[in-house]
């Protein structure tokens, strides 16, 4: 990951590069601002991305103000399956043009709700830039991160295997570094997400002392536990983190 953002063409916000899927976060530029657009209904990725654009045009804001998504999918991938998935959620982006000079600027999390999954992929929410009316500046998406320090390989994951209290710690440690090194190549601080997050499957012994020691936001706003599991085989506790102007519900039908 680089040590700092990368400008987005659009002038409306900053990303940091990293795989073909997805990058590892994006800030809204002073300005500007980035509010959520909750699905009242997870809707299949195909379909969502029809009804996002419709949506966009009804706001008159360009394709290009999408700059994230939160996705659930029905069970975890092997790694080649994610690479096979990711193809075709690559083709989707490309097909808009929200590519810049083939990178992929979009923050991305995609995680498996341990019951009532949905059947196929789906989009849960998505994160939209837009003019700000004060300023703007303050908002960002720090995109899922899990325990795979290097390559997305088996032999990459922290602690693999290892289900103990201590694995578990060691997992954890290394997915608020990453988050925080996120935040800091973004121009933020460990003390400003509004909202933390925590996918996993797992009750681990000291985990609120954990990550408050890490990200001091967790003193003033909490976390949310999502029972779910990351979205590779093998790996066991994922986070991202947000700072937001706002929520909207929007209907999954136009």
């Amino acid at each position: 990951m680089p040590d700092s953002a990368v400008r987005h063409s659009s002038g409306t916000y900053r990303y940091l590069p990293a795989i073909d899927p997805y990058s590892s976060g994006v800030a809204a530029e002073p300005g500007y601002e980035i509010v959520g657009w909750r699905f009242d209904t997870p809707t299949p990725v195909a379909d969502a991305f029809v009804r996002l654009d419709q949506e966009l045009a009804a706001e008159n804001l360009p394709a290009g103000a999408l700059a994230g998504l939160a996705l659930r999918s029905p069970e975890a991938f092997s790694f080649n399956g994610f690479n096979e998935f990711n193809v075709l959620y690559r083709r989707l982006l490309t097909e808009r043009q929200l590519l810049e000079d083939d990178v992929n600027p979009l923050a991305r999390t995609n995680v498996v709700p341990v019951a009532d999954g949905p059947a196929e992929p789906v989009v849960l929410a998505a994160y939209i830039v837009r003019k700000s009316s004060d300023g703007g500046g303050r908002d960002y998406v720090v995109a899922g991160s899990g325990e795979v320090d290097g390559p997305l390989d088996p032999e990459c994951i922290v602690a693999r295997g290892d289900l103990s209290a201590e694995g578990l710690a060691r997992k954890v440690a290394y997915v608020v570094g990453e988050m925080r090194s996120r935040l800091a190549a973004l121009g933020h601080q460990p003390a400003t997400p509004s909202l933390v997050n925590v996918y996993t499957a797992h009750e681990i012994p000291g985990l609120a002392r954990q990550l408050s020691e890490g990200l001091p936001a967790v003193h003033q706003a909490g976390y949310v536990h999502w029972l779910t599991r990351p979205p590779l085989v093998e790996v066991e506790f994922e986070m991202d983190l947000n700072r937001l102007s706002g929520w909207r519900v929007l209907s999954a039908g136009a």
